[in-house]
Protein backbone atom coordinates (compact mmCIF):
# COMPACT_ATOMS: atom_id res chain seq x y z
CA UNK A 1 0.00 0.00 0.00
CA UNK A 2 2.80 2.42 0.87
CA UNK A 3 4.46 1.93 -2.53
CA UNK A 4 1.30 3.06 -4.38
CA UNK A 5 1.22 6.47 -2.71
CA UNK A 6 3.08 9.56 -3.85
CA UNK A 7 3.84 12.66 -1.82
CA UNK A 8 4.46 16.32 -2.61
CA UNK A 9 6.63 18.18 -0.11
CA UNK A 10 5.96 21.92 -0.31
CA UNK A 11 9.27 23.37 0.77
CA UNK A 12 10.97 26.74 1.04
CA UNK A 13 13.33 28.04 -1.63
CA UNK A 14 16.11 25.63 -2.72
CA UNK A 15 18.66 27.88 -1.03
CA UNK A 16 17.10 26.94 2.31
CA UNK A 17 16.86 23.21 1.61
CA UNK A 18 18.27 21.07 4.40
CA UNK A 19 20.29 17.91 4.04
CA UNK A 20 17.18 15.99 5.12
CA UNK A 21 15.17 17.47 2.25
CA UNK A 22 17.95 16.41 -0.09
CA UNK A 23 17.64 12.89 1.32
CA UNK A 24 13.91 12.57 0.65
CA UNK A 25 14.29 14.01 -2.85
CA UNK A 26 16.10 10.82 -3.79
CA UNK A 27 12.97 8.74 -3.10
CA UNK A 28 10.83 7.90 -6.13
CA UNK A 29 7.56 8.48 -4.27
CA UNK A 30 8.40 12.05 -3.17
CA UNK A 31 8.39 15.23 -5.20
CA UNK A 32 9.72 18.42 -3.60
CA UNK A 33 7.94 21.56 -4.81
CA UNK A 34 9.53 25.00 -4.41
CA UNK A 35 7.57 28.28 -4.56
CA UNK A 36 8.82 31.33 -6.47
CA UNK A 37 11.04 33.98 -4.89
CA UNK A 38 8.13 35.94 -3.40
CA UNK A 39 6.95 32.70 -1.85
CA UNK A 40 5.54 33.96 1.45
CA UNK A 41 2.65 36.10 0.21
CA UNK A 42 2.18 34.20 -3.06
CA UNK A 43 2.03 30.86 -1.30
CA UNK A 44 -0.60 31.96 1.19
CA UNK A 45 -2.87 33.66 -1.33
CA UNK A 46 -2.59 31.55 -4.48
CA UNK A 47 0.50 29.39 -4.94
CA UNK A 48 -0.35 26.44 -2.72
CA UNK A 49 -3.85 26.14 -4.22
CA UNK A 50 -2.50 25.98 -7.76
CA UNK A 51 0.28 23.54 -6.82
CA UNK A 52 -2.10 21.18 -5.03
CA UNK A 53 -4.48 21.19 -7.99
CA UNK A 54 -1.75 20.69 -10.60
CA UNK A 55 -0.32 17.72 -8.71
CA UNK A 56 -3.65 15.99 -8.06
CA UNK A 57 -3.25 16.06 -4.28
CA UNK A 58 -5.94 14.21 -2.28
CA UNK A 59 -5.14 15.48 1.23
CA UNK A 60 -3.10 18.32 2.71
CA UNK A 61 -0.96 17.79 5.80
CA UNK A 62 0.24 20.96 7.53
CA UNK A 63 3.32 20.72 9.74
CA UNK A 64 3.87 24.35 10.74
CA UNK A 65 0.92 25.12 13.06
CA UNK A 66 -0.92 27.11 10.38
CA UNK A 67 -2.78 26.49 7.13
CA UNK A 68 -2.28 28.90 4.17
CA UNK A 69 -5.48 30.54 2.93
CA UNK A 70 -4.93 29.20 -0.57
CA UNK A 71 -4.98 25.62 0.76
CA UNK A 72 -8.47 26.09 2.18
CA UNK A 73 -9.81 27.18 -1.21
CA UNK A 74 -9.14 23.70 -2.63
CA UNK A 75 -11.68 22.14 -0.27
CA UNK A 76 -9.27 19.27 0.39
CA UNK A 77 -9.34 17.30 3.63
CA UNK A 78 -6.77 18.82 5.98
CA UNK A 79 -4.60 17.20 8.62
CA UNK A 80 -2.61 19.41 11.00
CA UNK A 81 0.31 18.26 13.15
CA UNK A 82 0.83 20.13 16.42
CA UNK A 83 4.18 19.45 18.02
CA UNK A 84 3.85 21.47 21.22
CA UNK A 85 2.44 24.55 22.94
CA UNK A 86 5.79 25.77 24.28
CA UNK A 87 4.86 29.41 23.74
CA UNK A 88 2.02 29.01 26.26
CA UNK A 89 4.31 27.81 29.02
CA UNK A 90 7.42 29.83 28.22
CA UNK A 91 6.34 32.99 26.35
CA UNK A 92 9.54 34.72 27.46
CA UNK A 93 11.51 32.41 25.19
CA UNK A 94 9.87 33.94 22.09
CA UNK A 95 10.44 37.69 22.64
CA UNK A 96 10.40 38.50 18.90
CA UNK A 97 7.18 36.64 18.14
CA UNK A 98 3.68 38.11 18.19
CA UNK A 99 2.23 35.37 20.38
CA UNK A 100 -1.35 36.62 20.09
CA UNK A 101 -1.12 36.36 16.31
CA UNK A 102 0.61 32.99 16.55
CA UNK A 103 -2.13 31.61 18.81
CA UNK A 104 -4.83 33.03 16.59
CA UNK A 105 -3.32 31.31 13.55
CA UNK A 106 -2.93 28.04 15.44
CA UNK A 107 -6.52 28.12 16.71
CA UNK A 108 -7.76 28.88 13.20
CA UNK A 109 -5.72 26.01 11.77
CA UNK A 110 -7.07 23.61 14.41
CA UNK A 111 -10.61 24.77 13.68
CA UNK A 112 -10.53 24.20 9.91
CA UNK A 113 -8.58 20.94 10.02
CA UNK A 114 -10.45 17.68 9.68
CA UNK A 115 -8.02 15.92 12.00
CA UNK A 116 -5.21 17.02 14.31
CA UNK A 117 -2.13 14.92 14.92
CA UNK A 118 -0.47 15.42 18.31
CA UNK A 119 3.05 14.01 18.61
CA UNK A 120 2.42 12.89 22.21
CA UNK A 121 -0.35 12.35 24.75
CA UNK A 122 1.11 15.36 26.57
CA UNK A 123 0.55 17.62 23.55
CA UNK A 124 -2.96 16.22 23.13
CA UNK A 125 -3.75 17.08 26.76
CA UNK A 126 -2.43 20.60 26.20
CA UNK A 127 -4.67 21.05 23.16
CA UNK A 128 -7.73 19.80 25.02
CA UNK A 129 -7.00 21.79 28.19
CA UNK A 130 -5.89 25.05 26.57
CA UNK A 131 -8.20 25.19 23.54
CA UNK A 132 -11.12 22.92 24.53
CA UNK A 133 -10.65 20.88 21.34
CA UNK A 134 -12.60 17.63 21.28
CA UNK A 135 -10.31 14.68 22.11
CA UNK A 136 -11.97 12.74 19.28
CA UNK A 137 -10.54 15.20 16.76
CA UNK A 138 -6.98 14.55 17.93
CA UNK A 139 -4.95 11.45 17.06
CA UNK A 140 -1.67 10.80 18.86
CA UNK A 141 0.93 9.59 16.37
CA UNK A 142 4.46 9.61 17.73
CA UNK A 143 7.44 10.76 15.74
CA UNK A 144 9.61 8.05 14.22
CA UNK A 145 13.33 7.71 14.79
CA UNK A 146 15.59 7.74 11.74
CA UNK A 147 16.93 4.29 10.90
CA UNK A 148 20.50 5.59 11.08
CA UNK A 149 20.24 5.42 14.89
CA UNK A 150 19.29 1.74 14.84
CA UNK A 151 22.42 0.77 12.93
CA UNK A 152 25.26 -0.46 15.10
CA UNK A 153 28.44 1.40 14.22
CA UNK A 154 31.71 -0.51 14.03
CA UNK A 155 34.39 0.01 16.66
CA UNK A 156 36.52 1.48 13.89
CA UNK A 157 33.85 4.04 12.94
CA UNK A 158 33.28 5.01 16.57
CA UNK A 159 37.00 5.52 17.12
CA UNK A 160 37.23 7.53 13.91
CA UNK A 161 34.38 9.77 15.08
CA UNK A 162 35.91 10.11 18.54
CA UNK A 163 39.18 11.26 16.97
CA UNK A 164 37.45 13.59 14.52
CA UNK A 165 35.76 15.57 17.31
CA UNK A 166 38.44 14.99 19.97
CA UNK A 167 36.06 13.16 22.30
CA UNK A 168 37.32 11.39 25.45
CA UNK A 169 37.29 7.61 25.84
CA UNK A 170 34.30 7.79 28.22
CA UNK A 171 31.80 10.62 28.48
CA UNK A 172 28.27 11.72 29.28
CA UNK A 173 26.28 13.20 26.40
CA UNK A 174 23.81 16.03 25.83
CA UNK A 175 22.32 16.70 22.36
CA UNK A 176 20.07 19.69 21.72
CA UNK A 177 20.10 23.44 21.35
CA UNK A 178 21.47 25.35 24.32
CA UNK A 179 18.31 27.34 24.97
CA UNK A 180 17.05 28.14 28.45
CA UNK A 181 14.16 25.71 28.13
CA UNK A 182 16.54 22.85 27.39
CA UNK A 183 18.02 23.47 30.84
CA UNK A 184 21.62 22.40 30.21
CA UNK A 185 22.70 24.31 33.32
CA UNK A 186 21.09 21.70 35.58
CA UNK A 187 23.26 18.99 34.01
CA UNK A 188 26.39 21.10 34.44
CA UNK A 189 25.46 21.78 38.07
CA UNK A 190 24.94 18.04 38.58
CA UNK A 191 28.43 17.41 37.29
CA UNK A 192 29.74 19.85 39.87
CA UNK A 193 27.99 17.87 42.62
CA UNK A 194 29.63 14.57 41.63
CA UNK A 195 33.04 13.96 43.27
CA UNK A 196 35.90 14.31 40.79
CA UNK A 197 36.84 10.66 41.30
CA UNK A 198 33.38 9.55 40.08
CA UNK A 199 32.92 12.19 37.40
CA UNK A 200 32.97 11.80 33.62
CA UNK A 201 33.31 14.66 31.14
CA UNK A 202 30.14 15.96 29.53
CA UNK A 203 30.01 16.31 25.73
CA UNK A 204 27.52 18.96 24.58
CA UNK A 205 26.29 18.83 20.96
CA UNK A 206 24.02 21.63 19.85
CA UNK A 207 23.60 25.18 18.63
CA UNK A 208 24.65 27.97 20.96
CA UNK A 209 22.26 30.71 22.11
CA UNK A 210 22.46 33.65 24.50
CA UNK A 211 21.78 31.14 27.28
CA UNK A 212 25.09 29.49 26.42
CA UNK A 213 26.79 32.45 28.13
CA UNK A 214 24.97 31.64 31.37
CA UNK A 215 26.19 28.06 31.17
CA UNK A 216 29.68 29.21 30.23
CA UNK A 217 29.88 31.56 33.21
CA UNK A 218 28.91 28.77 35.60
CA UNK A 219 31.53 26.47 34.08
CA UNK A 220 34.23 29.11 34.44
CA UNK A 221 33.26 30.15 37.97
CA UNK A 222 33.23 26.55 39.24
CA UNK A 223 36.42 25.28 37.64
CA UNK A 224 34.67 22.91 35.24
CA UNK A 225 36.46 24.04 32.07
CA UNK A 226 38.12 20.67 31.51
CA UNK A 227 34.94 18.73 32.19
CA UNK A 228 32.60 20.20 29.57
CA UNK A 229 33.41 19.61 25.90
CA UNK A 230 31.74 21.51 23.06
CA UNK A 231 32.70 19.80 19.77
CA UNK A 232 32.22 22.07 16.78
CA UNK A 233 29.90 21.37 13.86
CA UNK A 234 29.05 17.75 14.53
CA UNK A 235 27.63 16.39 11.28
CA UNK A 236 24.31 14.57 11.34
CA UNK A 237 25.91 11.51 9.77
CA UNK A 238 28.31 11.27 12.72
CA UNK A 239 25.69 11.55 15.45
CA UNK A 240 24.92 7.80 15.73
CA UNK A 241 28.58 7.10 16.55
CA UNK A 242 28.65 10.01 19.02
CA UNK A 243 25.60 8.55 20.78
CA UNK A 244 26.89 4.98 20.78
CA UNK A 245 30.24 5.98 22.29
CA UNK A 246 28.57 7.70 25.27
CA UNK A 247 28.00 6.16 28.70
CA UNK A 248 24.77 8.02 29.54
CA UNK A 249 22.52 10.44 27.67
CA UNK A 250 21.12 13.40 29.63
CA UNK A 251 18.13 15.47 28.55
CA UNK A 252 16.76 17.64 31.36
CA UNK A 253 14.49 19.95 29.39
CA UNK A 254 11.73 21.86 31.17
CA UNK A 255 9.15 21.14 28.46
CA UNK A 256 8.99 19.09 25.26
CA UNK A 257 6.28 18.23 22.79
CA UNK A 258 8.08 14.90 22.37
CA UNK A 259 11.88 14.89 22.75
CA UNK A 260 13.44 13.23 19.70
CA UNK A 261 17.02 13.11 21.11
CA UNK A 262 15.70 10.80 23.85
CA UNK A 263 14.47 8.33 21.24
CA UNK A 264 17.72 8.64 19.29
CA UNK A 265 19.65 7.75 22.44
CA UNK A 266 17.45 4.75 23.28
CA UNK A 267 17.78 3.48 19.72
CA UNK A 268 21.54 3.93 19.96
CA UNK A 269 21.70 1.66 23.00
CA UNK A 270 22.65 4.02 25.82
CA UNK A 271 20.89 4.69 29.16
CA UNK A 272 18.78 7.84 29.37
CA UNK A 273 18.27 10.28 32.21
CA UNK A 274 15.50 12.74 31.42
CA UNK A 275 12.83 14.97 32.93
CA UNK A 276 9.66 13.70 34.57
CA UNK A 277 7.51 16.42 32.95
CA UNK A 278 5.48 16.98 29.75
CA UNK A 279 6.12 14.39 27.00
CA UNK A 280 9.55 13.18 28.07
CA UNK A 281 8.33 10.17 30.09
CA UNK A 282 6.45 9.05 26.95
CA UNK A 283 9.55 9.30 24.79
CA UNK A 284 11.83 7.68 27.38
CA UNK A 285 9.74 4.73 28.54
CA UNK A 286 9.49 3.03 31.94
CA UNK A 287 13.14 1.95 32.25
CA UNK A 288 14.78 5.32 31.71
CA UNK A 289 15.62 7.36 34.80
CA UNK A 290 13.07 10.16 35.24
CA UNK A 291 14.19 13.08 37.39
CA UNK A 292 13.14 16.55 38.51
CA UNK A 293 14.85 18.71 35.86
CA UNK A 294 15.51 21.46 38.37
CA UNK A 295 17.27 19.21 40.87
CA UNK A 296 21.01 18.88 40.15
CA UNK A 297 21.33 16.58 43.17
CA UNK A 298 18.78 14.15 41.74
CA UNK A 299 20.49 14.24 38.35
CA UNK A 300 23.88 13.63 39.95
CA UNK A 301 22.55 10.73 42.01
CA UNK A 302 21.11 9.09 38.88
CA UNK A 303 24.41 9.46 37.02
CA UNK A 304 26.32 7.83 39.89
CA UNK A 305 23.77 4.99 40.15
CA UNK A 306 24.09 4.06 36.48
CA UNK A 307 27.87 4.42 36.28
CA UNK A 308 28.38 2.27 39.36
CA UNK A 309 25.90 -0.52 38.56
CA UNK A 310 26.63 -2.54 35.41
CA UNK A 311 23.52 -4.68 35.77
CA UNK A 312 21.32 -1.58 36.00
CA UNK A 313 23.01 -0.10 32.95
CA UNK A 314 22.54 -3.29 30.92
CA UNK A 315 18.88 -3.46 31.89
CA UNK A 316 18.31 0.16 30.88
CA UNK A 317 20.01 -0.42 27.53
CA UNK A 318 18.14 -3.66 26.81
CA UNK A 319 14.70 -2.38 27.79
CA UNK A 320 15.32 1.01 26.23
CA UNK A 321 16.12 -0.55 22.84
CA UNK A 322 13.00 -2.68 23.12
CA UNK A 323 10.83 0.34 24.00
CA UNK A 324 12.25 2.29 21.05
CA UNK A 325 10.71 -0.28 18.66
CA UNK A 326 7.35 1.27 19.49
CA UNK A 327 8.45 4.24 17.35
CA UNK A 328 9.61 2.21 14.35
CA UNK A 329 9.20 4.00 11.02
CA UNK A 330 6.95 1.27 9.60
CA UNK A 331 4.58 1.45 12.56
CA UNK A 332 4.36 5.24 12.50
CA UNK A 333 3.95 5.30 8.70
CA UNK A 334 1.11 2.78 8.85
CA UNK A 335 -0.65 4.84 11.53
CA UNK A 336 -0.36 8.00 9.44
CA UNK A 337 -1.59 6.27 6.28
CA UNK A 338 -4.63 4.91 8.13
CA UNK A 339 -5.37 8.42 9.37
CA UNK A 340 -5.10 9.81 5.82
CA UNK A 341 -7.45 7.17 4.45
CA UNK A 342 -10.10 7.61 7.15
CA UNK A 343 -9.91 11.41 6.87
CA UNK A 344 -10.38 11.30 3.08
CA UNK A 345 -13.35 8.93 3.40
CA UNK A 346 -15.01 11.02 6.10
CA UNK A 347 -14.47 14.17 4.04
CA UNK A 348 -16.33 12.62 1.11
CA UNK A 349 -19.41 11.78 3.17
Amino acid sequence: MIAHNSYNVLNKLPAFASSEVERVKRLDSIKVVYPPNNWNLYWKLLGARRTLYNNGVDIYHGLAHQIPRSVRQNKLPIVLTVHDLIYRYYPELSPDTDLNLYESQLLDACSISDKIVAVSESTKRDLVDCFSISPQKISVIYSACDYRYHKLETAEQIQKTRSKYELPEKYLLYVGSMSERKNLLSVVKALNVIPRSDRLPLVVVGATTSYSNVVGDYIKNNGLDGWIIFPKRVETEDLPAVYQAAEIFLYTSLYEGFGMPILEALSSGIPVITSNVSAMPEAAGPDSRLIDPESPDEIASSIIDILSDDSLRRKMVRNGCSYAQKFDNKIVTEQMLQLYQSTILNHLK
